[in-house]
């Protein structure tokens, strides 16, 4: 299993650095497309080394390559894969929807991140469980013509934070199972999220729906990011942020 690698958060010269090669100026995106610029730059970075420190050639690694996290599984890649969420009888009741607007957030991180992966379609998998009884992941698993099915099931899920705070807490476990084998594949670490993680937010009585919808849409995302990141290398310090602050 990979390790998470550990970046020093940059400070002074570096900070000046990471503001200035992440600004996107056509400089910093010729630096990310041209291969000879990048070694140029990690040639500098060297040169520096003894006089800047090592914290300096580490912040300058992270902004060449930002993607200091491996994927925890790699499976996914070019391969056909169905995307299942299954919340219990109570959660489905009460937040009517949300096993779908999960798989859909989760799809759509996938589809951005992993190579050459093929992804069923929701609707195809929407119409397959209005008309039959889920009785295995094999059984679908095969319907969807699927190598992989990535089988989500949320335990817990609510928006509040007693009664006039909106902050969301969610916990999921992930089983990647593979079809032609028959058998669970892959079963990732238990998910338990909470947004935002410190403190949660007033809403106005008045607008409670709508602000109701719009936290939930932010929290499904961070739940659905939290999940799929496991499957493709990413960047720990934009994940941090999201976690935090999300924002499309």
């Amino acid at each position: 299993m990979a390790h998470d690698a550990i970046v020093p958060e940059p400070t002074g010269l570096e900070t000046l650095l990471f503001c200035e090669m992440t600004r996107p100026t056509p400089m910093n995106n010729f630096l990310g497309r041209n291969r000879s610029a990048t070694y140029l730059f990690l040639g500098l970075l060297l040169l520096l080394a003894p006089a800047a420190g090592c914290s300096l050639v580490a912040t300058g690694l992270w902004v060449v390559n930002p993607n200091d996290v491996d994927a925890k599984y790699e499976g996914l890649e070019k391969q056909r894969v169905a995307v299942l969420c299954q919340p219990n009888t109570a959660l489905a009741m009460q937040y009517y929807g949300v096993d779908r607007e999960i798989a859909k957030a989760v799809r759509k991180k996938l589809r951005e991140h992993v190579k050459d992966i093929e992804l069923v379609s929701q609707n195809e998998i929407i119409d397959w469980l209005d008309e039959h009884q889920l009785k295995s992941l094999g059984e679908f698993g095969k319907a969807m013509d699927a190598d992989l099915v990535v089988s989500i099931d949320v335990d817990a899920f609510k928006l509040y934070q007693g009664k006039n705070m909106l902050q969301g807490t969610a916990a999921a476990e992930v089983e990647i199972y593979n079809v032609k084998e028959d058998q669970i594949e892959y079963t990732l670490d238990p998910i338990d999220t909470i947004y935002p993680p410190e403190n949660g937010i007033p809403f106005n009585l008045a607008h409670q729906k709508s602000e109701e919808k719009r936290f939930r849409y932010k929290f499904v995302n961070v739940l659905a990011d939290q999940i799929s990141r496991n499957f493709y290398s990413h960047d720990s310090r934009e994940s941090l942020k999201l976690d935090r602050f999300y924002s499309e």
